[in-house]
């Protein structure tokens, strides 16, 4: 009975990380998926990048992704907030997984990388594709902030206020949806709103938001752009992508496999063991869940060996939420 539930747990997991990476690779313009369907959230770099390395023996094209990305898109990627991602996942996997895109990025040229670059995944990797990313489809919000205002904590915030449809944020939920220090943080959306990019609140603490209709007129995907100019300012706020907490929701996922692999290793812990590990799995995760509105098992309700009942039916909820929201 353990055996069967912890290869179901791991079917789920790896085909749902596989179809996901597949949907966001195609939103950047991926030359290898454009038959795949695409992902409309915004995508996440980082975690997708990690992701994609997390489960490469599941999908070993995912990795060529990762090496084209490296080519073209490292200078849009965040040293600095993929070490914070990559401390969210697996600590071996994350860490495999970073030195290993910092290896690509590294021998592409960009030297930012030099110093995090270990060996990469050991396969043939197939350097085809375009020179330069997609960031023409909505999903590639995140990114074409980037690259209009630079990588950095100002255009992350950004990307996050504008996501969450001009609601409100605390500058803790934008570290926790970003992956930089509230002090960073804070600093950045207190100076965006000094220049009237975002509105504060005057209590303290303050809060945040982004004025999606404003900023949609600029961001919207050439498609919308086209309509006419009354139609574009009524549609403006609805084109702009949602956010999904991707590198939490993400590191779950790699998580969820990193145990199943343990599971089924020759020298897999017991049983009671491994039941406590899932339990620990999905209470660590449990922010991410409340995040992102996703209505999972709370693992206090059971006990023993029904914590590996409850990972089952957190990672089916779970799949069944991106399948929809990616």
């Amino acid at each position: 009975m353990f055996e069967t539930r912890s290869d179901e747990i791991a079917h789920l997991a790896s085909e749902c990380a596989v179809r996901t990476c597949w949907a966001q690779w195609v939103a950047l313009g991926s030359p290898a998926a454009a038959n795949r369907a695409r992902a409309s959230a915004i995508v996440d770099p980082e975690a997708l990048v990690l992701l994609s390395l997390c489960v490469h023996e599941h999908e070993r094209r995912l990795v060529d992704l990762v090496s084209w990305w490296a080519r073209v898109g490292s200078p849009l990627t965040s040293v600095q907030r993929i070490q914070s991602v990559a401390a969210r996942f697996p600590e071996d996997a994350g860490q495999r997984a970073l030195a290993s895109f910092a290896g690509y990025a590294a021998e592409a040229g960009d030297r930012r990388w030099s110093r995090h670059a270990g060996a990469g995944i050991a396969t043939t990797v197939r350097r085809k594709g375009q020179d330069e990313p997609d960031l023409s489809k909505s999903a590639t919000l995140w990114l074409r902030l980037r690259a209009g205002f630079g990588v950095g904590t100002k255009a992350d915030t950004l990307a996050f206020l504008l996501g969450i449809g001009g609601a409100w944020a605390s500058t803790r939920r934008i570290a926790f949806a970003t992956g930089y220090s509230t002090v960073a943080a804070r600093s950045a959306a207190s100076e965006m709103a000094l220049a009237r990019f975002i509105r504060e609140t005057s209590e303290r603490p303050a809060q945040y938001s982004a004025p999606a209709e404003a900023w949609a007129a600029v961001l919207v995907p050439s498609e919308a752009a086209s309509l006419a100019p009354s139609s574009a300012a009524s549609s403006g706020a609805a084109s702009l992508p949602a956010w999904r907490f991707w590198s939490e929701i993400f590191a779950f996922l790699a998580s969820v496999i990193d145990w199943s692999e343990q599971a089924r290793s020759a020298s897999a812990p017991g049983p009671h063991v491994l039941a406590s590990r899932a339990r620990d799995l999905m209470e660590k995760h449990a922010r991410g869940f409340d995040a992102d509105g996703i209505h999972v098992p709370r693992p206090e309700s059971y006990r023993g060996l029904g914590a590996v009942d409850a990972l089952l039916e957190t990672t089916r909820v779970l799949c069944g939420w991106i399948d929809e929201q990616v």
